[in-house]
């Protein structure tokens, strides 16, 4: 069942990245695993730093196969993940592949972009929901104010915004209200809008508490704003404040990486999302969606440039001694993982968007509306365009404008289904697999079949008795490789 993604591989130079490691730390726990010539595909993976988020489709289709589809399941579900997103930003950090537009540093000019994007964002949901009805009665579990850096909005631009989706969508007392942005946006004052405006969960790229590497990346706030925002969430009675942090940064060692967990948990952050850098261009794979113009660092000469000057790029054994350890401080303080890279503490749970959309007794559908946003049900899926004059050129002429529609075959759509439930970190059951998809099996048939193998290569745990598939600990650290070499299409 095994596709393995196209990619320049070399495994001498994948086994040597691999055994050049931080001497004052542990060997890596899976190095041994990825060392295994059985194990190829993993490690090819692992190395080409690729970034597989989405679940893609398999056959091509149209809007309005993808509309009747959304439209179907939504009338059934008992709610949907609403995602707005508003592309934004200050300035673009250089490992940045998501699609942004920077906002001139002039006031006025910044708010008249600030007033254009949110028109465009609002003329896109009302096209939306003409064309899919039961966007306007189906509850929104988790109502998520994405970007970009969408704080960078002002404040009256935000209640606009928010005030709009509260009177289209069914939002109500029940609906969780989540916000993101970054250190040096989110002041007080637009802490205090959001939370007026009825948020209560906020997430923020952290990446860092080292200046010095923060400002290699080209990020313009400092460690100390970091956390100055997390005690300024906790007096304005934020319900959860998550935050995220990159391992494998130029310059960054296993130490430095490991000190910043510790300080996350100190600041008793509800989640830490511990994030590998993936340099690999999202528009070389066909599950991520990037940003038109390439990020500084996805250029090889900018890289070998950073090497020459000092800050070295971790190995790829490095880079799994932070993952590693990260994972081993995180437990001990009282997380775990949920989903993969997602570490929230334990009694507070997952975020809910993610486990809305993976969860294997969940995954509902999800809407995203603005630049690049990604949309999914059970039958399909579609993205919309990343060029910022295409998107507002279509959406000025009342389209939602799509750069790729795809429909979800049958074997695929159950393929899709234990892809996002392995991705949670959590157990997959038998029960609720064979109440999904009749007549199949986790344990025998083609997934018996591979999880066996799995299982015998030390990634899986099966508990047949329980009717239990479960990753171990070399499973999670490799799941996304996993998935994307083992599973198939």
């Amino acid at each position: 069942m095994g596709t393995s993604m196209a990619h320049a591989y070399a495994r001498k130079d994948a086994l040597s990245s691999l055994s050049e490691i931080d001497l004052d730390h542990p060997v890596p726990r899976v190095a041994s695993l990825l060392s295994e010539e059985r194990n190829d595909e993993l490690l090819g993976y692992v190395q080409a730093e690729a970034f597989t988020h989405v679940f893609t489709g398999d056959v091509e289709s149209d809007p309005y196969e993808f509309f009747a589809g959304l439209e179907r399941e939504l009338r059934e579900a008992p709610s949907f993940h609403l995602w707005v997103d508003i592309p934004l930003c200050r300035y673009r950090c250089h490992f940045c592949q998501f699609p942004t537009l920077v906002t001139s540093s002039r006031s006025e000019t910044a708010d008249a972009t600030a007033r254009r994007w949110v028109d465009a964002n609002i003329k896109e949901a009302r096209a939306w929901v003409a064309a899919v009805p039961a966007l306007r009665t189906t509850p929104v579990g988790e109502f998520c104010l994405f970007g970009g850096t969408p704080s960078v909005l002002p404040a009256d631009e935000i209640e606009r915004l928010v005030r709009f989706y509260r009177e289209t969508f069914a939002i109500d007392e029940r609906t969780s209200m989540r916000a993101e942005g970054s250190p040096d946006s989110l002041t007080e004052d637009i802490l205090t809008t959001l939370r007026a405006s009825g948020f209560t969960a906020l997430s923020y790229g952290i990446q860092s508490f080292d200046d010095r590497l923060l400002a290699i990346a080209n990020r313009r706030h400092t460690g100390e704003q970091a956390l100055q925002v997390r005690a300024a969430a906790e007096r304005l009675e934020f319900d959860r404040v998550d935050g995220d942090l990159v391992w494998g940064l130029p310059g960054q060692t296993v130490a430095g990486f490991l000190d910043d967990v510790d300080r996350m948990i100190e600041a008793r952050f509800s989640t830490v999302v511990a994030i590998k850098l993936h340099l690999r261009s999202f528009h070389d794979v066909e599950s991520a969606i990037g940003h038109v113009s390439p990020a500084p660092w996805e250029d090889p000469r900018v890289r070998e440039q950073l090497a020459r000057r000092g800050d070295a790029w971790p190995s790829l054994g490095q880079q799994l001694q932070m993952r590693e350890g990260a994972v081993d401080r995180l437990t001990a303080a009282g997380y775990y993982e949920h989903p993969t890279t997602y570490f929230p503490r334990r009694d507070m749970g997952p975020e809910l968007w993610r486990s809305l959309n993976l969860d294997q007794d969940r995954q509902v559908p999800q809407v995203g509306i603005g630049l690049g946003a990604y949309s999914w049900c059970g039958y399909a899926e579609a993205n919309v365009v990343a060029a910022p004059a295409a998107y507002l050129g279509l959406v000025e002429k009342g389209e939602i404008p799509f750069e790729n529609v795809t429909t979800v075959s049958a074997e695929h759509r159950e393929v899709r289904a234990v892809q996002m439930a392995l991705s949670t970190c959590q157990p997959l059951r038998e029960d609720v697999h064979r109440s999904r998809f009749p007549g199949s099996s986790l344990l025998s048939g083609r997934w018996g079949t591979m999880f066996d193998s799995l299982a015998d290569r030390r990634l899986v745990h099966i508990d047949r008795e329980a009717g239990r598939v479960a990753l171990t600990e070399a499973g999670a650290t490799l799941v996304e490789a996993v998935m994307n070499t083992q599973m198939g299409r």
